[in-house]
């Protein structure tokens, strides 16, 4: 289907073959997009070689999602040995997002995000930024995509809800003592409390 390598190989030759461009670079990792097959993708490099092993965790959660049929996540399509790369997404940031957004908008996207929290937590991923999600989470129309599982976990369960039930007091949403009772049921009652959350968003 695409001509990347057979085997894992480090960035260092993958990048000899392939025509890359620095698209954005942050204190743990730099994005490049290559342009292939008449497709657009995303390689993802740390920034230090000491972080490799949490990008690889990146990667195998990442395949974990996929295989899982989440199509919320990007789509991974190889992995080297210090980097990966997955089908390039278009969008803005939330940050940028809720700059521009109405009201309207801006409450169709916490309800998606609550869902995906929800579907992460029931399939034991934890992604660790919910509290926070500005600049790892991309909105395209009203369609919604989560980034950046470095920080993220394998078999952890009901921990995405809880992060993004901070945001929503954050966000003057919830108050602390709703967040302090939806906590306390989340995990004998998830979905119970999902709809509730839902209904004040």
């Amino acid at each position: 289907m695409f001509d990347f390598p057979k085997d894992a190989i480090k960035f260092k030759d993958f990048q000899k073959n392939f025509s890359l461009k620095e698209y954005s670079k942050g204190y743990r990792g730099i994005i490049y997009t290559l342009n292939f097959n008449n497709k657009r993708f995303a390689v993802k490099v740390p920034a230090k070689e000491e972080l490799i092993p949490s990008f690889k965790k990146e990667a195998l959660i990442l395949k974990f999602l996929n295989e899982k049929g989440i199509f919320f996540v990007p789509k991974l399509i190889y992995i080297g040995e210090d980097f990966f790369v997955y089908e390039f997404i278009e969008g803005i940031t939330f940050k940028q997002f809720l700059k521009t957004s109405n009201n309207k908008d801006s409450k169709i996207i916490l309800r998606k995000l609550l869902i995906y929290s929800y579907c992460l937590d029931k399939l034991g991923v934890f992604k660790d930024e919910f509290q926070r999600p500005f600049t790892n989470v991309l909105v395209n129309n009203r369609k919604v995509f989560l980034l950046d599982f470095e920080r993220g976990a394998l078999n952890k369960f009901w921990k995405n809800v809880p992060q993004f039930l901070q945001f929503l007091l954050a966000l003057k949403i919830l108050s602390k003592d709703e967040i302090i009772l939806f906590g306390r049921k989340y995990k004998k009652n998830p979905w119970e409390v999902i709809k509730a959350v839902l209904k004040k968003i």
